[in-house]
């Protein structure tokens, strides 16, 4: 067989779009887009997304706010959300039930068993609190707020990040001994005080209460008397995005701050998209620029219209794309009777205003079942020399180690550093009469990509070898392999192994001439 068999993969090293396609390592990926990597080395396709044609309601203004879980008992969980006009809705399961006319609530936390609900900041009504079967029960008392957690028996607002003038005041309530939670007047603990910088997010960690402002976290504690209270800086210079951008799992918290994503653990924070910095194409159209949430041991990212997934099993980052619910908002976990990781959310792109209108409701989880939807996946390699930059070689042939079923396109680019004109170009800068000579193929573009597709129309799913034919010569290459995957059982996870090249010297590159 002419050429020597070199392997390209697994690609274990995942996405890094940070360094330049010639010096990321052999497995790492340039593009890696509706795959993620598995603990076997291979590359998976991601689960499908499902429309559970459960809408929820809008009225002429306003978007869906995804606002937390209500637990009833370990398996039985509602799903609450706001409308961002007047109303709040619980979701039964099979239908959204109203829980109040009154306020679209900005905050939610469940204490001594009801939902509590705070209003937005400036609401002509008050927040209160709900229970199931029950309802709600305005609370004249309760501080607005887009942020409200429970803490050593008490309830702590703050206004949120887009206060315009108590962004740094933190209210506490009385504890369930006294006959209200609230009073006419509430204690308070400034934080910061005069710096500028707002609350953004309140989260529990062990026995202290984080703050999250916007560039920096403090921490809370106190033996049994809130009034003495200590109030420390433990990241001076790392602060968070929205109240959105935040999600735990087991010890770790994951945040984003600016388009960097941290790790968090024993009061020290650690950038884990180094080699995969956050980028969109559109910044525009948006009702949750920022969300992080946690699916089955996948921590993701939603910045604008760009959907960045950091797997907890294997530390590698991959992205997600979708044509059809494009960015993802904030994901919530949905207890249910088969024990499945199922989380639901909602597109992230505005609804428009006006008319009948309505946010979608999606459902993803990993057990692939008959949902259809229709996905690129797409991958391409770094770009090879084969450590050899000063020869020219020869490809033969390549093939792709994978399971699929369906087509695949393999694609090979040679990389040029020809100059090219454009005809544009000629026509500005010389006569007709100096052009004629040249033909229709003049002038050139570089050398163009060579595809090959193949389709697999076998009647089972399994792991197939396919060759890709077309003999070039190259000094450096790389490749690109995109799947049609519609995520279906019968066809689903399709995986990637690993790329098989059979390469040769050709001869060496030229000498100078001047």
């Amino acid at each position: 067989m002419p050429g020597e068999p070199i392997q390209i993969g697994p690609f274990v090293g995942g996405l890094n779009t940070f360094s330049d396609p010639t010096a990321i390592a052999d497995n790492e990926l340039v593009v890696c887009q509706n795959f993620e990597l598995d603990l076997d080395g291979s590359l998976k396709s991601r689960p499908p997304i499902e429309d559970t044609s459960l809408d929820f309601p809008l009225q002429a203004t306003g978007q869906m706010l995804i606002l937390g879980t209500y637990q009833r008992s370990s398996a039985v969980s509602f799903l609450i959300a706001s409308d961002g006009l007047s109303k709040t809705y619980y979701f039964s399961g099979t239908a959204w039930e109203l829980i109040t006319d009154t306020i679209a609530a900005a905050g939610f936390v469940q204490f001594n068993g009801f939902a509590w609900l705070t209003a937005p900041v400036g609401s002509t009504n008050p927040g209160g609190y709900w229970e199931l079967g029950g309802s709600f029960t305005a609370d004249a008392n309760m501080p607005d707020g887009e942020t409200i957690v429970t803490f050593k028996g008490r309830l702590w607002v703050a206004e949120g990040r887009d206060s315009t003038n108590l962004g740094t005041r933190l209210y506490r309530s009385k504890t369930l001994a006294d006959p209200a939670l609230w009073g006419a007047s509430n204690d308070f603990v400034d934080i910061g005080t005069g710096d500028g910088q707002n609350i953004v997010l309140l989260a529990v960690y062990f026995n202290a209460l984080l703050i999250f402002r916007t560039d920096s976290v403090y921490g809370l504690q106190y033996a049994s008397d809130p009034a003495a209270a200590t109030v420390s800086l433990i990241l001076p210079t790392v602060g968070l995005n929205s109240r959105h951008s935040f999600a735990q799992f087991e010890s770790y918290i994951y945040f984003m701050y600016d388009e960097k994503a941290y790790e968090f653990t024993n009061n020290r924070a650690n950038q884990i998209n180094v080699k995969t910095p956050f980028t969109s194409t559109t910044v525009t159209g948006f009702h949750t620029e920022y969300a992080v949430s946690e699916f089955n041991k996948r921590i993701v990212f939603t910045y604008f219209d760009s959907v960045f997934v950091y797997s907890l099993r294997t530390r590698s980052w991959t992205t997600w794309k979708s044509g059809t619910y494009g960015s993802l908002g904030k994901m919530l976990l949905f207890n249910n009777a088969e024990d499945k990781s199922i989380v639901l959310t909602h597109s992230n792109t505005d609804v428009a205003t006006g008319g009948s209108r309505v946010s979608p409701l999606l459902r993803i989880t990993d057990d692939y079942s008959s949902v259809t939807e229709s996905m690129q996946c797409l991958i391409q390699t770094k770009n090879f020399n084969y450590q050899a930059s000063s020869v020219y070689k020869r490809l033969f042939w390549w093939g792709l180690d994978a399971s699929f079923k369906g087509s695949v396109t393999g694609t090979v680019y040679v990389i040029s550093h020809v100059f090219s004109t454009t005809w544009q170009q000629l026509l500005d800068t010389v006569t007709w009469q100096e052009v004629l000579p040249f033909t229709w193929g003049s002038p050139t573009s570089g050398t163009p990509a060579i595809p090959t597709v193949v389709t697999e129309t076998g009647v089972r799913f399994t792991r197939n070898f396919v060759k890709f034919l077309k003999s070039l010569r190259f000094r450096q290459i790389y490749f690109t392999i995109e799947i049609t995957n519609e995520g279906t059982s019968e066809a689903s996870p399709a995986r990637i192994f690993s790329l098989m090249t059979y390469v040769s010297p050709k001869q060496a590159v030229s000498k100078e001439i001047t």
